[in-house]
């Protein structure tokens, strides 16, 4: 591993241990989709530059933070036919600004409150969390997606 500590700089490294593709990028944000565990489409969004807490986001990662995250959620909208898209930030195990985005169907396995996963939720088949990642970097792909 790279002697920075920061592992969201190292975005490859990253990719690997949180076993997650890549599907949209401009000029200060990236949007990667995890390919485990019990949500298919749940996301990564987090800025290209190091910005390790919410309360130091600041220049053009600043400005643009609006609308790279209404264009990743309605992405992820879009491509998993979710009611809704939570948006939640915790910065204590990765002290780089990310933001964790996860997709919402009744009944599925995210629920409000403590502990967000059910408790009896079962882990989604890789090949349906790699369709996911294919079909938001597809939705993401299109005009019509904001």
């Amino acid at each position: 591993m790279n002697e920075d500590p920061c592992m969201l700089c190292h975005v490859e490294e990253a990719d690997a241990f949180f076993q997650r593709r890549r599907v949209w990028q401009d000029e200060h944000w990236r949007l990667s989709i995890v390919l485990q565990g019990a949500v298919a489409g749940f996301a990564h969004l987090e800025p290209l530059r190091h910005i390790p807490f919410i309360t130091d986001l600041d220049g053009p990662e600043a400005a643009s933070l609006g609308p790279a995250l209404s264009r990743a959620t309605a992405g992820i909208q879009t491509a998993t036919t979710a009611d809704k898209v939570y948006v939640y930030v915790f910065g204590d195990r990765v002290p780089h600004l990310h933001f964790n985005l996860a997709p919402h169907h009744p009944g599925g396995p995210l629920i409000g409150g403590p502990g967000m996963l059910r408790p009896d939720a079962e882990l989604t088949a890789p090949a349906e969390h790699h369709a996911m990642a294919a079909a938001i970097e597809k939705a993401l792909s299109t005009p019509e997606v904001r």
